[in-house]
C-alpha cells in the first residue's frame, strides 16, 4: 500500500462520535446506549465552553483553564477534535456537575460520562462558591445536581444569559424529601419558566410525549420526586415530555419539561434516581434517556455521548 493510501485509510477511521445537529435530534450514539454499561475512567478532554458571556478566565499550560476567584479545570482543548476531511467536525463536550451527589451511590455515573467521550467535573459543592460567567465558561452543559444553596437574582440572570447563548442544562431534584432543600434549583430555573412544585411523586414514570429526549422510552425509575410546573412570563418555549399517571397520583401531572431559550436547551426532570448507579447501569432505558438528553441539550457541533460497549 502506498504511503498516501495508508494515510487516507487512517484518516477515514477517526470518526468516533456523532455530532449534535441544529435540529437537536439524537444521533447514532443512541443505538449503542444500554448495550453495556461498564463505567471506567478515561482521559478527560475539552473544547472549552464558548457559550458564556463576560467573566475572567485564561487558558493555562496543558489546557488548564484558570478561573478568577474559582476552581481550575484541567481541560484538553484538542480532545475530540478530528480532521475535517474525515467528515466529522464535532468537538469535545465539557460537562459541569453543580452540587454534591445524591444519597445513593452515583460515582460510576461521572466515570461513565467520561468513558462515553466527555469530560465531567463537579463544582459548586459548598455554599461559598459564587456563580459567575467565569464559572460557566469552561462548560458546554451543566447538570444541576444536589445544590448546596439557593442562588441570587444576579446569579440567576448570569445563568440565563449563558443558557440563551447556547448552554445546555439538565436539572434534577428529590434528594432529601424537603422542598426547602430539594427546590433550590428553582432559583436558577425561574428565568427558564419552570419550577419544581407539589408533593412527593413515586413512579415509575411510564407516560411520555413524542420528543427527541424521550424517543423509545417506556419506563423510568422515579422515587420521591416532584412535579414540574410552568411559570408565566418567561422568554422560553416549554414542552411537557413526561407525566405521572400512576394510580392515586393523577393530580401530580407533568414531571419533565424540555425547554428552549435563545440558543440554549434544558431538560428539567423531577427526580434524581436516574443518576444513581443502581438505575442507569442496570436499566438500559435510563442509559438511553441520558444519551438522548445530552444529544438534545448539547450545543451544535458538540460530540454526542458514545457509551462504551
Amino acid at each position: 500500500m502506498s504511503l498516501r493510501r495508508l494515510v487516507a485509510s487512517l484518516i477515514s477511521t477517526t470518526a468516533l462520535f456523532g455530532c449534535s445537529s441544529d435540529t437537536q435530534s439524537p444521533g447514532s450514539a443512541v443505538a449503542s446506549a444500554g448495550a453495556s454499561n461498564s463505567a471506567g475512567a478515561t482521559t478527560g478532554g475539552a473544547g472549552g465552553g464558548s457559550n458564556a458571556s463576560g467573566g475572567s478566565s485564561a487558558l493555562g499550560s496543558a489546557g488548564r483553564i484558570d478561573v478568577a476567584g474559582g476552581p481550575n479545570f484541567n481541560l484538553d482543548p484538542d480532545a475530540g477534535a478530528t480532521d475535517p476531511d474525515a467528515g466529522n467536525e464535532c468537538s469535545h463536550l465539557n460537562i459541569g456537575i453543580f452540587g454534591k451527589p445524591g444519597t445513593n451511590a452515583s460515582s460510576n455515573f461521572q466515570q461513565w460520562l467520561e468513558a462515553s467521550g466527555t469530560s465531567a467535573q463537579r463544582t459548586q459543592t459548598n455554599t461559598g462558591e459564587p456563580l459567575t460567567s467565569a464559572t460557566l465558561q469552561p462548560f458546554d452543559v451543566v447538570v444541576l445536581d444536589h445544590l448546596q444553596r439557593e442562588y441570587t437574582a444576579e446569579e440567576a440572570a448570569t445563568f440565563a444569559t449563558w443558557v440563551s447563548a447556547g448552554g445546555g442544562v439538565v436539572s434534577m431534584t428529590g434528594y432529601e424529601d424537603d422542598p426547602n432543600v430539594d427546590w433550590r434549583a428553582n432559583s436558577l430555573l425561574a428565568p427558564l419558566g419552570v419550577a419544581y412544585s407539589g408533593s412527593r411523586v413515586d413512579g415509575p414514570i411510564q407516560s411520555f410525549a413524542t420528543h427527541p429526549v424521550t424517543a423509545g422510552i417506556t419506563s423510568v425509575s422515579f422515587v420521591g420526586g416532584y412535579s414540574v410546573s410552568e411559570l408565566s412570563g418567561a422568554a422560553s418555549t416549554r414542552t411537557p415530555i413526561a407525566f405521572d399517571t400512576a394510580a392515586g397520583n393523577a393530580a401530580h401531572g407533568t414531571v419533565g419539561f424540555a425547554v428552549q431559550m435563545g440558543k440554549g436547551h434544558a431538560v428539567v426532570w423531577g427526580d434524581e434516581w436516574i443518576e444513581f448507579d443502581s438505575e442507569w447501569s442496570a436499566l438500559p432505558q435510563i442509559t438511553r434517556l441520558w444519551v438522548q438528553v445530552f444529544a438534545w441539550i448539547a450545543p451544535v457541533n458538540k460530540c454526542e455521548l458514545s457509551p462504551p460497549k
